[in-house]
């Protein structure tokens, strides 16, 4: 059953990764307009393959997240494929419904005579994405449409095909002016957020919005994994149907969302947090909120953000006390804990069971007593289903390390 709705995926997108870096989300998204305006217009592309060029527009620069070049995206005349796209590439491989099209962002820098051994599609949409990407950077930092021509007519059959060069210019784009019709333009919105996404696609990028995350932490994705298979493990338990166990499973795997805007040395100190690291960690719950309000049923929402409440009001970020937390919240907030304390951190090594259950029981007052029963009774069936549901997790991360070092040679 489809949980989240079509058309708030794309925001949840956008207001999850502005809170990476809003200058890449913002410059994706004039990208992806300006490739709209040139290929819609030469009806070659049907609704759902526009919506899929846009989409991969707007996350053309996802990979500079793992990178050090956030500050650097304006230096664009280079020969070199910058290490984002190879991040960006594994990213939409592995981690997204756009597989199919990924390699388009691996070439995205790439010089024309590069990139022949491309599908013609993707020798296409990888050129315009380069041209859209420079006419952006041009608009933005130079604000010169006419220099914008004349940097492709000095590039003309070096770095971009000549024929995609022509497809520009035919356009009569006019990079100084085009985005402010952007906000308001009907299409291109209908577009993007009305064009059906099925359930694989839909609950796809929201296992990429989850495993963005690990373009900051790399200990995350096990916990977000962890956490939703021993909350519908719990759920299953208490005798909730199948129906209810996904929705408490979806609002596991949004829990921590909000650690997209935690900077990373605090997310992978090695030492305590001081006072002032710990209300920025902790300020993740806010920003899963905002991240989620309105894109989300209530209920979804409060149970990735109740996470850290607990039964006697000494929880945060909202003091909830028994009466506030419900039933689902307290199953994902015992869940999370089991998960951080039987996977390494930074900070730890993985706990042995005895010193988990240990853990669990002293806290039994103030999450649960009868669900911290439940889950030290199952302890072992927990334990065994969390292994099993992580391990194609971390083949996916061995195989994106193994292509990683080869594209890098």
């Amino acid at each position: 059953m489809q949980l989240i709705k079509n058309d708030k995926i794309i925001d949840i997108i956008e207001k999850t990764l502005n809170h990476m870096d809003r200058r890449l989300i913002d410059h994706g998204k004039r990208v992806a307009y300006l490739m709209f305006k040139i290929l819609y217009g030469q009806q070659k592309y049907n609704n759902v393959q526009l919506r899929d060029i846009c989409i991969l527009a707007m996350l053309h620069d996802i990979g500079a997240f793992k990178t050090e070049e956030i500050d650097r995206m304006v230096i664009f005349e280079t020969t070199d494929i910058w290490e984002h796209s190879i991040y960006g590439y594994l990213f939409l491989k592995y981690f997204s419904p756009l597989k199919e099209l990924s390699q388009v962002i691996l070439y995205h820098h790439a010089d024309c005579c590069e990139i022949n051994h491309l599908e013609p599609n993707h020798q296409i949409l990888a050129q315009l994405l380069s041209v859209c990407d420079c006419a952006d950077i041009f608009s933005s930092y130079r604000k010169n449409s006419g220099s914008f021509k004349e940097h492709l007519r000095k590039y003309r059959d070096i770095k971009y095909r000549g024929d995609i060069v022509d497809m520009f210019f035919a356009s009569g784009i006019d990079i100084g002016a085009v985005f402010d019709g952007m906000e308001s333009d009907a299409v291109f919105y209908s577009i993007l957020h009305d064009t059906l996404l099925n359930e694989d696609e839909v609950d796809g990028y929201i296992r990429m919005i989850i495993f963005s995350i690990d373009f900051r932490s790399s200990q995350t994705v096990f916990h977000t994994v962890a956490t939703a298979c021993i909350s519908g493990i719990l759920a299953g338990l208490l005798g909730a149907d199948e129906k209810e166990i996904n929705r408490i499973k979806t609002g596991a795997m949004l829990h921590d969302i909000g650690k997209i805007g935690i900077p990373v040395h605090i997310l992978e100190s090695t030492e305590r947090l001081n006072d002032s690291d710990m209300q920025i960690m902790r300020s993740h719950v806010e920003i899963t909120e905002e991240i989620l309000e309105g894109n989300v049923d209530n209920d979804i929402k409060n149970i990735a953000v109740n996470h850290h409440e607990k039964l006697n009001g000494s929880g945060y970020p909202k003091k909830l006390t028994s009466g506030d937390i419900a039933l689902n919240d307290r199953i994902v907030a015992i869940a999370d804990i089991f998960s951080a304390l039987c996977g390494a951190r930074s900070y730890k090594s993985a706990y042995s069971k005895e010193k988990i259950t240990g853990i669990l029981s002293e806290m039994s007052e103030i999450l649960d007593p009868e669900i911290v029963s439940l889950t030290i009774k199952h302890y072992d069936e927990i334990y065994n289903a969390v292994e099993r549901e992580s391990k194609p997790v971390i083949n996916d991360y061995n195989a994106i390390n193994e292509e990683l070092q080869r594209l890098k040679r």
